[in-house]
Protein backbone atom coordinates (compact mmCIF):
# COMPACT_ATOMS: atom_id res chain seq x y z
CA UNK A 1 0.00 0.00 0.00
CA UNK A 2 0.94 3.19 -1.04
CA UNK A 3 1.72 5.72 1.91
CA UNK A 4 0.87 9.72 2.18
CA UNK A 5 2.10 11.58 4.49
CA UNK A 6 0.64 15.34 4.26
CA UNK A 7 2.61 17.96 4.60
CA UNK A 8 1.60 21.27 6.32
CA UNK A 9 3.20 24.23 4.21
CA UNK A 10 5.60 26.17 6.02
CA UNK A 11 5.99 30.57 5.66
CA UNK A 12 8.85 31.34 3.02
CA UNK A 13 10.80 34.56 3.96
CA UNK A 14 7.98 36.62 2.16
CA UNK A 15 5.73 34.80 4.41
CA UNK A 16 3.42 33.72 2.22
CA UNK A 17 1.13 30.65 2.99
CA UNK A 18 1.69 27.76 0.29
CA UNK A 19 -0.86 24.82 0.07
CA UNK A 20 -0.67 21.93 1.28
CA UNK A 21 1.50 19.23 -0.52
CA UNK A 22 1.55 15.37 0.07
CA UNK A 23 4.69 12.83 -0.27
CA UNK A 24 4.15 9.17 -1.37
CA UNK A 25 6.11 6.58 -0.58
CA UNK A 26 6.21 3.46 -2.85
CA UNK A 27 8.06 0.58 -4.07
CA UNK A 28 8.13 -3.02 -5.68
CA UNK A 29 10.30 -6.05 -4.69
CA UNK A 30 11.09 -8.59 -7.06
CA UNK A 31 13.00 -11.59 -6.73
CA UNK A 32 13.11 -15.28 -8.17
CA UNK A 33 15.14 -18.16 -8.97
CA UNK A 34 16.02 -19.07 -12.55
CA UNK A 35 16.98 -22.21 -14.46
CA UNK A 36 19.13 -21.36 -17.83
CA UNK A 37 20.43 -24.27 -19.56
CA UNK A 38 23.63 -22.82 -21.21
CA UNK A 39 25.39 -20.22 -19.34
CA UNK A 40 28.93 -19.58 -20.83
CA UNK A 41 28.70 -23.11 -21.41
CA UNK A 42 27.01 -24.37 -18.67
CA UNK A 43 23.57 -24.92 -17.29
CA UNK A 44 22.85 -22.80 -14.27
CA UNK A 45 20.34 -22.11 -11.30
CA UNK A 46 20.79 -18.77 -9.87
CA UNK A 47 18.65 -16.16 -7.78
CA UNK A 48 17.71 -13.32 -9.89
CA UNK A 49 16.75 -9.91 -9.02
CA UNK A 50 14.16 -7.94 -11.21
CA UNK A 51 13.88 -9.56 -14.59
CA UNK A 52 10.48 -9.35 -14.09
CA UNK A 53 9.74 -6.09 -12.42
CA UNK A 54 13.14 -3.85 -11.21
CA UNK A 55 13.09 -3.56 -7.35
CA UNK A 56 12.63 -0.06 -6.38
CA UNK A 57 11.47 2.57 -3.56
CA UNK A 58 10.43 5.72 -4.70
CA UNK A 59 9.14 9.34 -3.50
CA UNK A 60 6.39 10.97 -5.38
CA UNK A 61 5.26 14.86 -4.48
CA UNK A 62 2.76 17.72 -5.28
CA UNK A 63 2.48 20.39 -4.56
CA UNK A 64 -1.24 22.31 -5.46
CA UNK A 65 -0.14 25.78 -6.42
CA UNK A 66 -3.62 27.36 -7.56
CA UNK A 67 -5.32 27.78 -10.83
CA UNK A 68 -4.84 24.01 -11.50
CA UNK A 69 -1.49 24.40 -11.29
CA UNK A 70 0.89 22.05 -8.86
CA UNK A 71 4.94 21.73 -8.24
CA UNK A 72 5.55 17.73 -8.92
CA UNK A 73 8.69 15.51 -8.45
CA UNK A 74 9.70 11.86 -8.70
CA UNK A 75 12.67 10.15 -6.92
CA UNK A 76 13.14 6.58 -7.53
CA UNK A 77 15.97 4.15 -6.48
CA UNK A 78 16.62 0.79 -8.12
CA UNK A 79 18.29 -1.78 -6.10
CA UNK A 80 19.15 -5.62 -6.32
CA UNK A 81 17.08 -7.33 -3.60
CA UNK A 82 19.83 -10.37 -3.88
CA UNK A 83 22.39 -8.35 -2.27
CA UNK A 84 21.61 -5.06 -1.52
CA UNK A 85 23.39 -3.14 -4.01
CA UNK A 86 22.18 -0.21 -6.31
CA UNK A 87 21.47 -0.47 -9.71
CA UNK A 88 21.75 1.77 -12.89
CA UNK A 89 24.91 2.64 -12.35
CA UNK A 90 24.99 2.57 -8.76
CA UNK A 91 23.08 5.73 -8.86
CA UNK A 92 21.11 6.89 -5.93
CA UNK A 93 18.09 7.63 -8.13
CA UNK A 94 18.66 5.76 -11.20
CA UNK A 95 15.00 4.40 -12.54
CA UNK A 96 13.81 8.21 -12.03
CA UNK A 97 15.01 12.04 -10.66
CA UNK A 98 12.80 14.62 -11.77
CA UNK A 99 10.99 17.94 -10.88
CA UNK A 100 8.32 19.83 -12.96
CA UNK A 101 4.60 22.00 -12.67
CA UNK A 102 1.74 20.31 -13.96
CA UNK A 103 -0.65 22.74 -15.58
CA UNK A 104 -4.38 22.26 -17.37
CA UNK A 105 -1.93 22.68 -20.59
CA UNK A 106 0.52 19.80 -19.79
CA UNK A 107 3.38 19.25 -17.57
CA UNK A 108 6.44 19.84 -17.75
CA UNK A 109 9.54 18.07 -15.78
CA UNK A 110 13.25 17.99 -15.62
CA UNK A 111 15.77 15.67 -14.87
CA UNK A 112 16.40 11.62 -15.29
CA UNK A 113 13.24 10.20 -17.19
CA UNK A 114 12.00 7.69 -19.40
CA UNK A 115 11.26 8.13 -22.76
CA UNK A 116 8.30 7.75 -24.38
CA UNK A 117 9.84 4.59 -26.07
CA UNK A 118 9.54 2.66 -23.07
CA UNK A 119 6.68 4.12 -21.50
CA UNK A 120 3.98 3.97 -24.92
CA UNK A 121 5.88 1.00 -26.74
CA UNK A 122 7.22 -1.17 -24.14
CA UNK A 123 4.16 -1.27 -22.12
CA UNK A 124 2.31 -2.52 -25.31
CA UNK A 125 4.85 -5.54 -26.09
CA UNK A 126 5.93 -8.18 -23.72
CA UNK A 127 8.17 -6.43 -21.74
CA UNK A 128 5.48 -4.90 -19.68
CA UNK A 129 4.79 -8.29 -18.09
CA UNK A 130 8.46 -9.93 -18.38
CA UNK A 131 10.69 -7.29 -18.40
CA UNK A 132 14.14 -8.26 -19.35
CA UNK A 133 13.46 -11.97 -19.71
CA UNK A 134 10.84 -10.88 -22.30
CA UNK A 135 12.67 -7.81 -23.74
CA UNK A 136 13.65 -7.98 -27.45
CA UNK A 137 17.56 -9.37 -28.07
CA UNK A 138 19.48 -6.89 -26.05
CA UNK A 139 16.98 -4.11 -25.54
CA UNK A 140 18.60 -2.58 -28.70
CA UNK A 141 15.38 -0.40 -28.84
CA UNK A 142 14.56 0.48 -25.46
CA UNK A 143 11.82 -0.84 -24.87
CA UNK A 144 12.77 -2.00 -21.27
CA UNK A 145 14.81 1.11 -20.48
CA UNK A 146 18.27 0.37 -21.57
CA UNK A 147 18.76 3.58 -20.80
CA UNK A 148 16.96 6.82 -19.32
CA UNK A 149 17.76 9.84 -20.56
CA UNK A 150 19.72 12.69 -18.26
CA UNK A 151 19.18 16.51 -17.92
CA UNK A 152 15.93 15.93 -19.86
CA UNK A 153 13.48 18.66 -20.45
CA UNK A 154 9.94 17.17 -20.78
CA UNK A 155 6.82 18.13 -22.24
CA UNK A 156 3.63 15.72 -21.66
CA UNK A 157 0.13 17.14 -23.30
CA UNK A 158 -3.00 16.93 -21.01
CA UNK A 159 -5.12 13.51 -22.79
CA UNK A 160 -7.52 14.69 -25.23
CA UNK A 161 -10.32 12.50 -26.53
CA UNK A 162 -7.69 9.73 -25.76
CA UNK A 163 -4.58 11.51 -27.29
CA UNK A 164 -1.70 11.84 -24.81
CA UNK A 165 1.39 13.46 -26.64
CA UNK A 166 4.90 13.47 -25.25
CA UNK A 167 8.41 15.30 -26.43
CA UNK A 168 11.68 15.34 -24.58
CA UNK A 169 14.40 17.17 -25.54
CA UNK A 170 18.38 16.71 -23.96
CA UNK A 171 20.81 19.17 -24.91
CA UNK A 172 24.38 17.81 -25.22
CA UNK A 173 26.24 20.24 -22.75
CA UNK A 174 29.45 19.85 -24.28
CA UNK A 175 31.67 22.88 -24.84
CA UNK A 176 32.06 24.11 -28.54
CA UNK A 177 29.82 21.50 -29.32
CA UNK A 178 25.82 21.54 -28.61
CA UNK A 179 24.96 18.14 -30.63
CA UNK A 180 27.27 15.97 -29.10
CA UNK A 181 25.21 13.80 -26.35
CA UNK A 182 22.09 15.43 -27.83
CA UNK A 183 19.29 13.27 -27.46
CA UNK A 184 15.17 14.24 -28.47
CA UNK A 185 12.65 11.72 -28.48
CA UNK A 186 8.90 12.20 -29.20
CA UNK A 187 5.80 9.96 -28.83
CA UNK A 188 2.07 9.69 -28.72
CA UNK A 189 -0.37 7.44 -27.13
CA UNK A 190 -3.71 6.85 -27.99
CA UNK A 191 -6.64 4.79 -26.46
CA UNK A 192 -10.30 4.66 -27.42
CA UNK A 193 -12.26 1.66 -25.75
CA UNK A 194 -10.30 -1.43 -25.99
CA UNK A 195 -7.75 0.13 -28.43
CA UNK A 196 -4.69 1.09 -27.87
CA UNK A 197 -2.26 2.49 -30.05
CA UNK A 198 1.34 4.12 -29.83
CA UNK A 199 4.31 5.84 -31.78
CA UNK A 200 7.39 6.82 -30.71
CA UNK A 201 10.44 8.20 -32.12
CA UNK A 202 14.11 8.55 -30.10
CA UNK A 203 16.83 9.90 -31.86
CA UNK A 204 20.18 9.56 -29.57
CA UNK A 205 23.86 11.76 -30.35
CA UNK A 206 27.09 9.43 -29.92
CA UNK A 207 25.12 6.96 -28.03
CA UNK A 208 27.82 5.17 -26.20
CA UNK A 209 28.38 8.42 -24.11
CA UNK A 210 25.15 9.94 -23.46
CA UNK A 211 22.78 6.89 -23.15
CA UNK A 212 24.84 4.08 -22.26
CA UNK A 213 26.91 5.34 -19.74
CA UNK A 214 30.31 5.05 -21.63
CA UNK A 215 33.00 7.47 -20.32
CA UNK A 216 34.57 7.52 -23.65
CA UNK A 217 33.83 8.70 -26.72
CA UNK A 218 34.53 6.82 -30.01
CA UNK A 219 37.59 7.86 -31.30
CA UNK A 220 38.99 8.85 -28.01
CA UNK A 221 42.29 6.80 -26.45
CA UNK A 222 40.86 4.30 -23.95
CA UNK A 223 37.13 4.15 -25.86
CA UNK A 224 35.64 0.55 -24.76
CA UNK A 225 31.77 -0.55 -26.09
CA UNK A 226 30.16 0.14 -23.16
CA UNK A 227 27.36 -2.45 -24.68
CA UNK A 228 26.37 -5.49 -22.76
CA UNK A 229 24.60 -7.76 -25.63
CA UNK A 230 26.77 -8.85 -28.50
CA UNK A 231 23.45 -7.93 -30.48
CA UNK A 232 24.65 -4.55 -30.84
CA UNK A 233 27.21 -4.00 -28.22
CA UNK A 234 29.34 -4.08 -31.56
CA UNK A 235 27.88 -0.68 -32.92
CA UNK A 236 28.11 1.48 -30.23
CA UNK A 237 30.78 3.28 -31.39
CA UNK A 238 27.94 5.12 -33.96
CA UNK A 239 27.62 8.96 -34.19
CA UNK A 240 23.83 8.61 -33.64
CA UNK A 241 21.21 6.21 -33.35
CA UNK A 242 17.05 6.27 -34.42
CA UNK A 243 14.54 4.22 -33.25
CA UNK A 244 11.32 4.19 -34.08
CA UNK A 245 8.37 2.32 -32.91
CA UNK A 246 4.88 1.46 -33.57
CA UNK A 247 2.72 -0.56 -31.07
CA UNK A 248 -1.11 -1.81 -31.31
CA UNK A 249 -3.42 -3.20 -28.91
CA UNK A 250 -6.82 -4.75 -28.51
CA UNK A 251 -8.77 -5.60 -25.39
CA UNK A 252 -11.24 -8.17 -26.13
CA UNK A 253 -13.33 -9.40 -23.25
CA UNK A 254 -10.54 -11.50 -21.20
CA UNK A 255 -7.90 -11.77 -23.65
CA UNK A 256 -5.44 -9.07 -24.81
CA UNK A 257 -3.64 -8.78 -28.19
CA UNK A 258 -0.69 -6.64 -29.19
CA UNK A 259 1.17 -5.66 -31.82
CA UNK A 260 4.94 -4.30 -32.11
CA UNK A 261 7.20 -3.06 -34.95
CA UNK A 262 10.58 -1.27 -34.00
CA UNK A 263 12.96 0.05 -36.54
CA UNK A 264 16.60 0.97 -35.07
CA UNK A 265 19.84 2.22 -37.10
CA UNK A 266 23.15 2.97 -35.60
CA UNK A 267 24.40 5.30 -38.19
CA UNK A 268 28.45 6.48 -39.27
CA UNK A 269 29.71 3.59 -36.97
CA UNK A 270 33.41 4.17 -35.91
CA UNK A 271 35.79 1.23 -36.05
CA UNK A 272 37.47 0.40 -33.00
CA UNK A 273 39.29 -2.37 -30.99
CA UNK A 274 36.21 -3.01 -30.01
CA UNK A 275 33.38 -2.26 -32.18
CA UNK A 276 35.01 -3.91 -35.38
CA UNK A 277 32.81 -2.35 -37.83
CA UNK A 278 31.97 0.64 -40.16
CA UNK A 279 28.67 2.77 -41.81
CA UNK A 280 25.39 1.98 -40.62
CA UNK A 281 23.34 -1.02 -38.92
CA UNK A 282 19.97 -1.98 -39.21
CA UNK A 283 17.76 -3.55 -36.55
CA UNK A 284 14.06 -5.05 -37.59
CA UNK A 285 11.89 -6.11 -35.21
CA UNK A 286 8.78 -7.68 -35.01
CA UNK A 287 6.30 -9.14 -31.98
CA UNK A 288 2.77 -10.51 -31.09
CA UNK A 289 1.69 -11.34 -27.93
CA UNK A 290 -1.67 -12.12 -25.87
CA UNK A 291 -3.01 -12.78 -22.55
CA UNK A 292 -5.59 -13.96 -20.85
CA UNK A 293 -7.37 -13.44 -17.68
CA UNK A 294 -8.47 -16.92 -16.42
CA UNK A 295 -10.37 -15.33 -13.63
CA UNK A 296 -9.30 -12.24 -12.09
CA UNK A 297 -6.40 -13.53 -9.90
CA UNK A 298 -4.93 -15.64 -12.60
CA UNK A 299 -3.42 -14.37 -15.87
CA UNK A 300 -1.32 -16.28 -18.92
CA UNK A 301 0.65 -15.04 -21.44
CA UNK A 302 2.66 -15.75 -24.48
CA UNK A 303 4.97 -13.94 -27.16
CA UNK A 304 6.92 -14.06 -29.99
CA UNK A 305 9.69 -11.59 -31.30
CA UNK A 306 11.52 -12.08 -34.55
CA UNK A 307 14.50 -9.92 -34.89
CA UNK A 308 16.20 -9.19 -38.39
CA UNK A 309 19.44 -7.91 -37.42
CA UNK A 310 22.44 -6.18 -39.96
CA UNK A 311 23.85 -9.59 -40.32
CA UNK A 312 21.96 -11.86 -37.88
CA UNK A 313 18.84 -12.89 -36.70
CA UNK A 314 16.91 -13.76 -33.28
CA UNK A 315 14.19 -15.37 -32.33
CA UNK A 316 12.39 -15.81 -29.36
CA UNK A 317 9.18 -17.48 -27.41
CA UNK A 318 8.20 -16.28 -23.94
CA UNK A 319 5.31 -17.97 -22.01
CA UNK A 320 3.83 -18.44 -18.62
CA UNK A 321 1.61 -17.63 -16.30
CA UNK A 322 0.94 -15.19 -13.33
CA UNK A 323 -0.88 -15.44 -10.09
CA UNK A 324 -1.95 -13.02 -8.14
CA UNK A 325 -2.27 -13.91 -4.05
CA UNK A 326 -3.63 -9.95 -3.53
CA UNK A 327 -3.71 -6.72 -4.98
CA UNK A 328 -0.13 -6.17 -4.24
CA UNK A 329 1.77 -9.78 -4.02
CA UNK A 330 2.08 -12.15 -7.12
CA UNK A 331 3.96 -15.03 -8.11
CA UNK A 332 4.53 -15.58 -12.04
CA UNK A 333 6.83 -18.16 -14.11
CA UNK A 334 7.72 -17.90 -17.58
CA UNK A 335 9.85 -19.75 -19.95
CA UNK A 336 12.21 -18.44 -22.85
CA UNK A 337 13.31 -19.97 -25.58
CA UNK A 338 15.81 -18.07 -28.21
CA UNK A 339 17.58 -18.70 -31.42
CA UNK A 340 20.04 -17.09 -33.09
CA UNK A 341 21.41 -17.11 -36.84
CA UNK A 342 24.56 -15.44 -38.77
CA UNK A 343 27.31 -12.87 -37.30
CA UNK A 344 26.98 -10.81 -34.49
CA UNK A 345 27.85 -7.26 -34.08
CA UNK A 346 30.97 -8.13 -32.09
CA UNK A 347 31.80 -10.16 -35.88
CA UNK A 348 31.64 -13.58 -34.26
CA UNK A 349 28.72 -16.47 -34.86
CA UNK A 350 25.97 -15.24 -33.16
CA UNK A 351 25.25 -16.86 -29.77
CA UNK A 352 21.40 -16.68 -27.99
CA UNK A 353 21.74 -14.19 -25.05
CA UNK A 354 18.17 -13.92 -23.00
CA UNK A 355 17.61 -10.67 -20.96
CA UNK A 356 21.12 -10.08 -18.82
CA UNK A 357 21.27 -13.20 -18.12
CA UNK A 358 24.37 -14.20 -19.71
CA UNK A 359 25.49 -15.29 -23.30
CA UNK A 360 25.23 -18.73 -24.53
CA UNK A 361 27.54 -20.90 -26.25
CA UNK A 362 25.13 -21.98 -28.74
CA UNK A 363 22.65 -20.60 -31.07
CA UNK A 364 20.17 -21.94 -28.68
CA UNK A 365 19.37 -20.43 -25.11
CA UNK A 366 15.99 -21.64 -22.51
CA UNK A 367 15.73 -20.01 -19.30
CA UNK A 368 12.62 -21.01 -16.78
CA UNK A 369 12.22 -18.31 -14.34
CA UNK A 370 10.15 -18.41 -10.89
CA UNK A 371 9.49 -15.01 -8.83
CA UNK A 372 7.35 -13.08 -5.73
CA UNK A 373 6.56 -9.55 -6.51
CA UNK A 374 5.68 -7.34 -3.67
CA UNK A 375 4.53 -4.04 -4.54
CA UNK A 376 3.73 -1.38 -1.46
Amino acid sequence: MKKTVALLALPVLAGTAHAQSSVTLYGLVDAGIVYINNQSGHSNVQMVNGQTNGSRVGFRGAEDLGGGMKAIFTLENGFDSSNGKLLQGSRLFGRQAFVGLETPYGSVTMGRQYDPMTRYIGEIAATSMWAWVGTHPGDFDNLNSNFRVNNSIEYRSPTFHGLTIDGIFAPGGTPGNFATNQIYTVGANYQNGPVTVALAYDHVNTPATSAFDGTTAPGQPGFTSPGKSPVFSGYLSANSMDIFGAAIAYTLGSAKFGFVYTHTSFNDILRTPTTPNTGSAIFNSYEVNARYWFTPAFLVGVSFDYTNAETAKYEQVNFGPDYFLSKRTDVLAVGVWQHASGIDSTGHPAVAAIGSLGQSTTPNQVAVKFSLRHRF
